[in-house]
């Protein structure tokens, strides 16, 4: 029962916090971009930072370095959350999102990592700048496709999961942690008792909740086996693999990169008729294969963490390709 509280801690804050949120007055309009056609109350991701930051306060006692690592990631993804609610409520310029989140991602880099084996040994500013950028493109990457109910929730629940099991350590009770906070907020955001959720997690949730999730694949790739780099960056996949293809897609088009659009492929199934609970449903599929492989690979060698990885890139890559086409084939204007 003891190992279980934290776990319970974090479900019933989140659950609560969500209930609390959707009468709170935050709210998220439709423009021309969203994906939903009725105003929506938004910021719930409190609801998921409080139920993990209250998770790791009832975690049995740590060693003081998974301690400080662990105090470290969750000041990081305050700020992060902090960040995001500071957007909802006032609509902060670029700039200063790009600043704060860089600052933070190379700080988790130094508290969580860095990573400094990449096949070979890397200079430690090399490194630690690398694995910057790897919190940074993660944290976008889910503020990016957090545009679809239940999507997030899809990816990122299972992967919490798998990073409970093969992450160890420090590593696995606090994803666990994470797992399920991020399921008590899906009681509102999933369309699983309605079509559509009834409420949102706000760049609060998505922000603070990428960087808490980055932080912890980070770790374990920095003190896993050789090649682990290969599985943290593979749990990720069905959301970083949808924005990097529809960035090298829309640069091949000459479309402007960082221009607002609705040309990842989740998107362009809502557009050609996929209701949100069917684009959940595919990217659980997605996430809980790679899941699969990550498992597969986190029991072998190097040579097959890498092995796995490429398979899961060459098959998302093909389900990507296909989505495109048949978007295309119905008229619709993929890279827009």
């Amino acid at each position: 029962m003891r190992e279980a509280l934290p776990l319970i801690a974090a479900f019933g804050t989140a659950l609560l916090l969500g209930w609390v949120m959707r009468r709170a007055g935050i709210i998220d309009r439709p423009n021309q971009r969203s994906n939903h056609d009725r105003p929506t109350p938004r910021g719930g991701g409190l609801g998921i930072l409080a139920g993990f930051f209250l998770a790791l306060a009832l975690l049995p006692e740590q060693s003081p370095a998974s301690g400080a690592m662990l105090a470290g990631l969750a000041v990081c993804g305050g700020i992060a959350g902090l960040t995001g609610l500071l957007d909802d409520w006032f609509t902060l310029s670029e700039t200063p999102k790009f600043i704060i989140l860089a600052v933070i991602s190379l700080a988790l880099a130094g508290v969580a990592g860095p990573v400094l084996e990449f096949g070979v040994a890397l200079p430690w500013l090399i490194g630690l700048a690398g694995t910057g950028l790897w919190v940074f493109t993660t944290a976008n990457a889910v503020n990016f496709m957090d545009g679809s109910d239940g999507l997030i929730l899809a990816c990122l629940i299972p992967a919490c999961l798998v990073l409970g099991l093969a992450g160890g350590g420090d590593v696995g009770p606090a994803s666990l942690a994470l797992a399920a906070a991020l399921a008590g907020f899906a009681v509102w955001n999933a369309p699983l008792l309605h079509p559509r959720g009834t409420l949102f997690a706000g760049d609060a949730g998505a922000l603070g909740t990428s960087v808490l999730f980055a932080g912890l694949a980070l770790r374990w790739a920095a003190t896993g086996p050789d090649g682990t780099v290969w599985l943290a960056a593979l749990l990720i996949l069905p959301l970083l693999g949808d924005v990097l293809l529809t960035m090298a897609a829309r640069a091949r088009a000459g479309r402007r990169l960082f221009a607002p659009h609705r040309a990842h492929a989740y998107q362009l199934l809502i557009r050609t008729g996929s209701s949100h609970r069917r684009v959940a449903a595919i990217w659980a599929g997605l996430s809980l294969v790679c899941g699969a492989l990550v498992l597969i690979g986190a029991a072998g060698p190097a040579g097959l963490k890498l092995a796995v990885f490429v398979i899961g890139v060459a098959g998302f890559t093909v389900f990507h390709r296909i989505v495109r086409q048949r978007a295309a084939a119905a008229g619709e204007d993929i890279t827009q």
